[in-house]
């Protein structure tokens, strides 16, 4: 099996390789933290079309350094990649600029002043311990632990939580297609990068990575990525 490429639709250079046994172990331990990102009372909001004014924008603001930075994880991965990971990430870098754009097209259509974004607020505690979690990781993690932090975790949920958000948000005239455009290319096209991933994440515990620590890497970034979602939409 190829993976598509989710930019130019041309095939990736990944084959999919038959899973060993502690792939099913990692996304059972990953599947309840997956699970309480998307119970979330702003996933729950955006599902029932019901998110709370003031709120959202707010939210879209405070989360708005993870989606601005990540390009920069990205970056930092490629520049210790191996060579069958580079066109991945180089891939994945042009995917994610495009992605910071969307995001505040996002907060157009819930009436975010747009320079709210051009003039950077502080982090939020639960923002920043994320955002320092996942630059540690990226600049000095084993390098599967690094991916299984960044890609893996946090861009296989963005998929789910998009899927969920859309089912009540697609019927939201106000923010129209621009405002949903984010949430539609996730929804359609991250659920190739984990694919990928996963398969950077396979190569480097056969060169001696221990499996427990993708686990971990992972678990802890999606436990930061809810605090930081629960902290810039409930507080």
């Amino acid at each position: 099996m190829h993976v598509t490429s989710a930019l130019e639709g041309d095939p990736m250079s990944v084959q999919v390789t038959p899973h060993p046994r502690w792939v099913a172990d990692l996304d059972a331990a990953l599947d309840p933290s997956r699970e309480a990102i998307l119970d979330t009372s702003v996933i729950v909001h955006a599902s029932e079309n019901q998110l709370v004014d003031g709120r959202i924008q707010n939210f879209l603001v405070a989360f708005y350094p993870i989606i601005r930075d990540f390009p920069q994880w990205l970056q930092l991965l490629l520049d210790r990649s191996p060579e069958d990971g580079k066109v991945f990430f180089r891939d994945n870098i042009r995917v994610e600029k495009r992605h910071d754009a969307m995001w505040r097209a996002m907060g157009d259509g819930f009436n975010v002043p747009r320079e709210r974004f051009q003039v950077p607020e502080p982090m939020i505690p639960e923002v920043e311990e994320f955002h320092g979690y996942l630059t540690q990781m990226c600049r000095g993690a084993q390098f599967g632990a690094a991916v299984s932090a960044t890609n893996y975790a946090v861009e296989g949920v963005a998929q789910k939580i998009s899927e969920k958000a859309l089912r009540g948000l697609a019927k939201n005239e106000k923010i129209g297609p621009r405002g949903r455009w984010w949430l539609e290319e996730h929804a359609k096209y991250d659920d190739e990068h984990p694919i990928h991933a996963l398969e950077i994440i396979k190569g480097c515990v056969k060169r001696g990575e221990e499996p427990q620590a993708m686990t971990d890497a992972a678990l802890k970034s999606l436990t930061l990525m809810r605090e930081a979602m629960i902290g810039s939409y409930d507080s």
